[in-house]
């Protein structure tokens, strides 16, 4: 078992070693694709982070009727605080608003005006589970029912444009990695079958002394396999060339992110491996 599993290792590299030109340019395109899935994933990460940083100040700003009873208005904070989807709130009373004003606006409301007669309010904060439109939509719609509060108001227009941002970069992410992916399967399969044609008469042989259809298949599988490892090593020597000289040039500027390069490197592999199986596979089924 042993020795036939050595057997058809050898003739696996026996093939690459005659198709030297093909070859590198099968690894060299799934190295390629690797790279760019590779920096499609630290992007992604990236700009997961940001999401979260940005999504952590989503907030809902609640107003209560003017002649709600300060003791009154902090049982309606506390009633909505108990809401699914809210994770923390603060309440607003007319000396913390007339503050706001000031601040807002440089102007003292009880000089103008004579009285505050600026509302109770509170600013509630999202759980992360809910920071997306429909989420707060939900809750908004509850607050709103409620015969204390006269307006509830969040960011709607900036919430829409950045959820749907957010899927349109993920959408296009996805799409381009996957034509990649295809493209190199296509490169992958038209090199084992160039391989294949090389080796009909011996392929022929095989069959006249018995072999069997996955004995004479699995040297092209190992082969594409094998393509695949070589296009993960040379993605990561690439990635960490590229990382290295983008952190060193940019480090003064920006503070670099520091990647998980063991998934990094599990990631590449185990795709490689994966399109290199999947097109000598395809080859093998043509």
């Amino acid at each position: 078992m042993i020795n036939k599993f050595f057997f058809l290792l050898q003739e696996s590299i026996s093939s690459l070693l005659r198709t030297k030109i093909p070859s590198i340019i099968s690894s060299l395109a799934i190295a390629v694709s690797l790279l760019m899935i590779s920096i499609s994933y630290c992007i992604y990460i990236s700009f997961n982070d940001l999401t979260i940083q940005l999504k952590d100040k989503y907030s809902i700003e609640v107003f209560f009727i003017d002649e709600i009873e300060e003791s009154n208005a902090i049982k309606g904070f506390n009633e909505i605080l108990l809401f699914d989807g809210i994770e923390e709130g603060l309440f607003i009373n007319k000396t913390e608003a007339a503050k706001i004003f000031k601040q807002e606006f440089d102007e003292d409301i009880i000089n103008i005006l004579g009285s505050n007669p600026l509302p109770y309010s509170a600013v509630y904060t999202i759980n992360e589970s809910n920071r997306n439109y429909q989420s707060i939509n939900n809750i908004i719609k509850k607050v709103e029912v409620l015969e204390f509060i006269d307006v509830a108001l969040y960011e709607k227009e900036s919430i829409l444009k950045f959820d749907r941002l957010v899927r349109n970069i993920i959408t296009f992410i996805f799409i381009v990695n996957l034509f990649i992916m295809l493209v190199v399967i296509f490169f992958v399969s038209n090199t084992i079958m160039l391989v294949i044609y090389s080796k009909r008469k011996d392929i022929e042989i095989y069959k006249l002394l018995g072999a069997s259809n996955i004995f004479i298949k699995v040297p092209y599988l190992i082969e594409g396999v094998l393509h695949g490892i070589f296009g993960a090593l040379i993605s990561i020597l690439l990635l960490y060339v590229l990382y290295s000289l983008t952190n060193y040039f940019l480090s003064p500027i920006l503070n670099m992110r520091i990647y998980d390069f063991i998934k990094i490197i599990a990631l590449n592999f185990s795709l490689g491996m994966f399109l290199g199986f999947l097109g000598s596979s395809r080859a093998l089924s043509s």
